[in-house]
């Protein structure tokens, strides 16, 4: 349901549609447009801030599911949905139920605010902005950031601006960094493996180098790349070669990572939907399901110091066996 349908920007006086983007005062819980917060500069009802007064949306008739004491606390900062019995918002700490100290304290008179209630900042909260009853291609923001869980202000909206603009590019600099180490950490195992299949197998030529200069400065009379009947001009040329093509590899996947992962996202919450319904256990499936992975990481690591050390046994053996 959408939370604010009837209810009019202070700035514009325009309804808010379902597929606005909807920013909240963090003082006083006014909703804006994002464009109307950029030109106003920020919160216009400076009246309800200096008497400490929360914004009131209009009447109704399905109000009370929204504000009777025992319906769930709604955090007039993120968004999120919280039980009826908490104080603070459990997914950002947001003081969910202002006490006089609270109120008085008034930023615009010199008092800062308590150390729970953090400026609004759609850069590191949450949802990025985005409102956590919104729809990207039908499925709740509130749904994709707890598959998500990490990251979630970078993500949400890049996915937003996917659908919404169909974009096909967005540059990512850990994939870039890490390449195949932040495509497990984030659970893409098949393209993951591809692309440490890829490196390794592109590297072959570099490695063959490297050893090469390793036989040749213990015995300037040993050639590995002569015993096994390759031209050592080729083989540079080809690691040169490969260098290029891992590097253009690195720049697309890098461009591509962003929207490969928000179809991921969208593929298998719609998929949980399906199976899960209503069932109670549905949100505990997609943080399950999603999320990151540490320990992907660190086998993967050690997966790649063994293969390496048996490369170097095979390539030890195959010298052992030439005579070297």
């Amino acid at each position: 349901m959408f939370k604010y349908k009837g209810v009019a920007c202070p700035y514009c006086h325009k309804e808010f549609q379902p597929t606005d983007e909807i920013l909240i005062c963090p003082d006083c819980g006014a909703p804006y447009h994002r464009a109307c917060v950029q030109q106003s500069g920020g919160c216009i009802l400076t009246d309800l801030h200096e008497k400490g007064e929360m914004w009131e949306p209009p009447h109704r008739p399905d109000d009370s599911t929204y504000f009777d004491g025992t319906a769930p606390l709604r955090c007039s900062r993120c968004g999120s949905v919280n039980p009826p019995d908490r104080i603070f918002c459990e997914v950002c700490g947001n003081d969910l139920n202002r006490n006089t100290e609270n109120e008085n304290a008034n930023p615009q008179n010199g008092q800062a605010p308590p150390f729970h209630q953090m400026a609004y900042n759609p850069y590191t909260t949450p949802f990025g902005g985005l409102s956590p009853d919104e729809e990207i291609e039908g499925v709740p923001v509130h749904d994709l950031a707890i598959y998500i869980r990490e990251n979630t202000h970078y993500f949400l909206p890049k996915m937003k601006d996917f659908s919404r603009d169909k974009k096909k590019i967005s540059w990512n600099w850990p994939v870039f960094l890490l390449d195949f180490y932040y495509l497990i950490y984030r659970k893409m195992w098949g393209l993951g493996a591809l692309v440490l299949f890829l490196s390794l197998l592109l590297g072959l030529p570099s490695a063959l180098i490297t050893l090469e200069s390793a036989l040749m400065t213990i015995d300037p009379n040993i050639s590995l790349l002569a015993r096994l009947n390759l031209n050592p001009s080729q083989i540079v040329t080809l690691s040169n070669v490969c260098f290029i093509i891992t590097l253009g590899l690195k720049l697309l996947l890098s461009t591509m990572f962003n929207r490969l992962y928000g179809n991921k996202v969208l593929r298998e919450v719609k998929k949980l939907r399906q199976e899960a319904g209503s069932s109670p256990d549905y949100s505990t499936r997609l943080a399950a399901k999603g999320g990151t992975s540490r320990l992907a990481i660190l086998i993967c690591f050690i997966a790649t110091l063994i293969l390496s050390s048996g490369v170097s046994v095979l390539l030890t053996s195959l010298m052992m066996g030439f005579g070297f």
